[in-house]
């Protein structure tokens, strides 16, 4: 049997960032909405999923939406973004770069957030409880 994803990557684990790691993926159906609508952004910023997975200055656990209080965002903040193909940028200013992950490891969604005001270290918005660094 094969994977229920096209691409996977290996992500830091929620409950023990520091030493495991679980594998998580972008659903075939996901994938192809994303081609079919020409949303060719979104399809190079996966380029900067695996760098945020691998190496978050946070994760939360919840998403600020109903029914998701069991999901998790990595938050992150890459050295460049992807406009296009063969379009490298820095990243925005004043933002951070979020992979949201469903509680089975399914990637649902990944984009740049505003900052917060408070807090330059936490995306704008964000209310889940963070999980690392612990604080």
């Amino acid at each position: 049997m094969g994977s229920k994803w096209r691409i996977e990557f290996e992500a830091r684990l929620p409950g023990n960032p520091k030493r495991d790691t679980w594998t998580v993926g972008i659903a075939p159906a996901l994938l192809d909405t994303l081609r079919i609508n020409s949303h060719t952004v979104k399809q190079m910023r996966i380029m900067l999923v695996e760098g945020v997975l691998n190496a978050p200055i946070a994760i939360f656990e919840g998403w600020s939406r109903p029914d998701m209080d069991d999901c998790f965002v990595y938050a992150g903040r890459p050295i460049q973004d992807y406009r296009g193909r063969g379009i490298e940028t820095p990243p925005p200013p004043g933002m951070m770069f979020l992979v949201f992950v469903l509680s089975d490891g399914t990637i649902d969604d990944w984009n740049w957030r505003n900052v917060g005001e408070d807090d330059q270290d936490l995306p704008d918005g964000m209310n889940g409880r963070q999980l690392w660094p612990l604080t």
